[in-house]
């Protein structure tokens, strides 16, 4: 779906329970809150079952990962792209290299992993954020001081998305469809009674 473009973009709801924290829901199930663990493995997991499984282009999953997101969130170019103006927020990715993604060895604070044991060819080697070297895969931690990062404001009304649905509106011309009819005036149920 997200190569032929019937998905535009992948994100997480990240949101990470622990398993005694979901058991909240072994007895009723709209008692588990909602959330999983995704924000640090789903890059790897979409170039793996996308690109390197012959499915997506590179350049379509830098699309799905980054570029598509900053457009609807109306970030872009300041996000999403590499040139100048932009926040030169780039990571350096390794097609080749290899990982085995585990509730062992990942970032999150949670005792298990939806991708327990899952293969990956595609790491991301290197963060850079803002131009400066933020993370190695080499030494695993944060090489940028706690609090710089910094809350950028967007405009509402992304013209990528809004556009498409403004000129679609226009397209349509509603009083043809307009379905005319006498007010329901049958029984009415109360539910929960």
């Amino acid at each position: 779906m997200l190569n032929i473009g019937m998905l535009d973009l992948t994100g997480t709801d990240n949101c990470t329970f622990n398993a005694n924290q979901k058991a909240l829901g072994k007895d009723d199930f709209r008692k588990i809150p909602n959330g999983v663990n995704g924000i640090e493995d789903r890059m790897s997991v979409i170039w793996e079952r996308g690109v390197h499984n012959g499915v997506m282009s590179p350049e379509r999953f830098v699309e799905v990962t980054s570029t598509k997101a900053a457009r609807i969130f109306n970030f872009y170019p300041r996000k999403g792209a590499v040139m100048e103006g932009s926040d030169a927020d780039i990571i350096i990715w390794d097609p080749k290299a290899t990982r085995t993604i585990s509730k062992d060895t990942h970032h999150h604070a949670v005792d298990f992993n939806i991708f327990e044991g899952m293969e990956c060819h595609g790491v991301t080697t290197h963060t850079i954020a803002g131009g400066e070297l933020a993370w190695t895969a080499e030494k695993d931690e944060f090489l940028v001081e706690r609090g710089r990062g910094k809350f950028i404001e967007r405009k509402p009304w992304a013209q990528f998305v809004y556009d498409k649905i403004f000129a679609k509106k226009e397209s349509y011309n509603y009083a043809k469809y307009k379905v005319d009819r006498a007010p329901y005036d049958g029984p009415v149920i109360e539910i929960g009674k």
